[in-house]
């Protein structure tokens, strides 16, 4: 008996991810927010983003991970680019539903956003595998990001290597504790 090409990996919207609480899920999304990576109470490192996706785009889904070292949690290039998480596990508190990354099992890839090209991921966990349908959510998420409007400011954002000499621009910034 042949081996049986079978894949029973699926994303869900987050929508639907949000009533999976206690279940380990796959997302894929937009980044609306990050915090920089600090120190966690214990010997792990922390961060938090907000993803959307089409489903869910009005405040985002809270995701917490952790990570032995700083170097083992996503560096988002930034805001709008795209995050893929698998085995992530949906959980609440005082009343609001959170994704949670398990450093043990969960993975993630970081892929351009609005403006990307490329295929491959520019950032990705140890327990990642890349799936070759994985490319059509990233590119399906890239068009649908095109007309939401993630923030003023931000739409009007310029990247580090786009500013000028002499140039004026307004600079946005998260301050960190």
């Amino acid at each position: 008996m042949g081996m049986v090409n079978r894949d029973d990996y699926r994303f869900l919207k987050i929508a639907d991810a949000l009533f999976a609480v206690n279940q380990k899920v796959n997302l894929i999304g937009v980044i609306l927010e990050y915090s920089i990576p600090k120190k966690s109470k214990g010997t792990d490192w922390f961060c938090s983003l907000r993803i959307v996706d089409g489903s869910h785009d009005n405040r985002g889904l809270l995701v917490n991970m952790f990570a032995d070292t700083e170097g083992k949690l996503p560096k988002v290039d930034v805001l709008g680019d795209i995050i893929e998480l698998s085995q992530i596990q949906m959980k609440t508190h005082n009343g609001e539903v959170y994704a949670l990354f398990n450093k043990k099992f969960s993975a993630f890839a970081l892929y351009e956003g609005k403006y990307g090209q490329s295929c491959n991921p520019y950032q990705t966990s140890s327990r990642y595998r890349h799936r070759n349908q994985d490319m059509t959510f990233v590119t399906g998420l890239r068009r649908w990001v095109e007309g939401f409007q993630l923030d003023t400011a931000f739409k009007e954002c310029l990247l580090l290597r786009q500013l000028m000499e002499g140039g004026h621009f307004n600079l946005v910034c998260k301050i960190g504790e």
